[in-house]
């Protein structure tokens, strides 16, 4: 059982990359709040944090609270970081939103103990709150199973809110290869374009080849709208450099697919628990390859003793819903906003 420390970052086994990349434009407003945090003792995340992260034992179950969307994303989300009271916290900052917290708890934590450390850290972070200019502490991705240990935290008021638009899709991968009728209708057919069709062959990701993910994503990125892809949740070209920084085949698995030789799609996952893989990239460019990439991961790649895919949320964007949900997803799990203010005395 871990104790909740944060390892030595020479765990790490390859040098990173030294590609030049780029933070998001801050407001006045939210560079203020992100110095001052950076006064306090949070450190910048970025790749070289990733080790660190890594090795966190939390508790939770959300892609949002994994180690590696921590890295991934954070240079689009300006992203700092501090251990308090054995609890892994990063700071989010990007453009049109207030700035929020997450809390990721130490799986030892259980029990009374654990309610007073979370106490500890939230009146940690208030004050973090207060001495930036904030006007309230908002805490994200706090899941439904611990929302109640939030909101009963003495001395706040705590409002907490969801959306669809950011729960996150979980799936049996036995539905996703079995899909028919109803709301699978259409992914089942697009599926039959490519089951048993000859010229598709795979090939595993390695440290060796893991890079021609990046060739994958630059092609597709020629047929969008860079700024619109960016605006919600900044530049996924530049999170999966940021993977393919951190790519290492001992934690994460990924799958290469050609059609009649060329190199057509991939997929990125990590088995991080028990009973559930997180998918964290993909990308086909020929239609509705995707579909057959995650079909193949659920049908040959995935463990048995994987009980859930996560595949993170679809952000509100109409075609990623549309996606997703005919995949046939077994349930939403949801993420909370909490926005605690202090009651007065």
């Amino acid at each position: 059982m871990s104790d909740g420390s944060l390892k030595d970052q020479s765990l790490i086994e390859r040098p990173l990359s030294k590609r030049p990349l780029t933070k998001r434009s801050l407001t006045a407003r939210d560079s203020h709040v992100r110095d001052f945090l950076l006064q306090q003792g949070f450190l910048p995340a970025g790749a070289e944090s990733y080790p660190l992260f890594r090795d966190f034992e939390g508790s939770g179950r959300l892609s949002e609270l994994t180690p590696t969307v921590s890295t991934i994303w954070a240079l689009s989300f300006n992203e700092v970081y501090k251990l308090i009271e054995g609890h892994l916290v990063t700071a989010f900052f990007f453009e049109g939103m207030e700035p929020y917290f997450e809390i990721k708890a130490p799986r030892s934590n259980n029990g009374e103990s654990a309610a007073i450390l979370l106490k500890q850290v939230i009146d940690t972070l208030y004050g973090f709150a207060v001495g930036a200019g904030l006007p309230e502490l908002r805490v994200y991705a706090v899941e439904e199973s611990f929302l109640e240990e939030f909101k009963n935290i003495e001395g706040y008021e705590v409002s907490a809110e969801y959306s669809d638009d950011h729960s996150e899709y979980a799936y049996k991968p036995a539905d996703i290869v079995n899909l028919s009728g109803g709301v699978n209708h259409k992914k089942s057919t697009h599926l039959n374009k490519f089951i048993g069709r000859e010229g598709i062959t795979f090939t595993s990701m390695t440290n060796e080849n893991h890079r021609l993910c990046l060739d994958v994503e630059k092609e597709w990125c020629t047929h969008q709208d860079c700024a619109e892809c960016s605006a919600f949740a900044g530049c996924e070209l530049k999170a999966l450099e940021i993977m393919a920084d951190i790519y290492d085949d001992n934690f994460y698995e990924g799958l290469f697919g050609y059609v009649d030789g060329a190199l057509s799609g991939f997929i990125i996952w990590e088995k991080r628990n028990e009973d559930r893989a997180y998918l964290h990239f993909g990308k086909g460019n020929i239609q509705n390859f995707f579909v057959y990439l995650i079909y193949i991961l659920a049908k040959e790649k995935l463990p048995e003793e994987i009980e859930f895919l996560n595949i993170n949320e679809d952000m509100g964007k109409e075609g990623l819903r549309r996606f997703k949900k005919h995949l046939g997803a077994h349930e939403l799990w949801r993420k909370y906003l909490c926005i605690f203010v202090k009651k007065e005395a």
